[in-house]
């Protein structure tokens, strides 16, 4: 972790809330390892406006997924999904497939290949850590000028450290 997939979903998600689109619905949801098929339904019901209802709480999984599946099959929607460590069964979920017809899109990050594989992505990026060069020029950044002049064993150090943080943003 920490090569920037979070920060990039954000970016994309933040364009969708700044920028007209033509989606009916953006839903962000963070997954994470702890996966409960509960907590993702529960997320994306509260971003479609089902979990108001009174009786939403009341409803058994199957019943809250085929509600949910009911309101997005008519719609053009984006999921966001951060954080996925396994498999997600959208479908149990409540989550349509995207279709040609809908264009809706699903999006997820994962450090994972197969996960990848397992949920069928169309499409795979891969973020690459920094070059050294740029995780160097990052971490002076961050850690600042003043700093890094504040005593002559300084830069030694602190490029040690840099190279431990092999060129990822999070820990630069």
């Amino acid at each position: 972790g920490g090569v920037g997939k979070t920060t990039l979903l954000t970016r994309i998600n933040n364009k969708f809330l700044d920028t007209p689109h033509d989606f009916d619905d953006v839903i962000w949801v963070v997954v994470s390892k702890d996966l409960r098929l509960e907590k993702v339904q529960e997320e994306i019901a509260k971003k479609i406006g089902l979990s108001n209802d009174g009786q939403w709480q009341h409803k058994s999984f199957s019943e809250k997924a085929a509600e949910i599946f009911q309101v997005l099959r008519k719609k053009k929607f984006v999921l966001l999904l951060d954080d996925i460590w396994k498999r997600v069964e959208l479908k149990d979920v409540g989550v349509p497939i995207p279709k040609t017809q809908n264009r809706s899109k699903i999006v997820f990050t994962t450090c994972s290949r197969a996960v990848c594989s397992y949920m069928e992505a169309e499409q795979e990026i891969k973020i690459e850590p920094l070059a050294w060069e740029k995780a160097w020029e990052l971490f002076q950044e961050k850690v600042g000028v003043d700093t890094l002049d504040a005593d002559p064993d300084i830069p030694n150090i602190a490029e040690e450290v840099a190279r431990e943080c092999a060129g990822l943003p999070l820990a630069l």
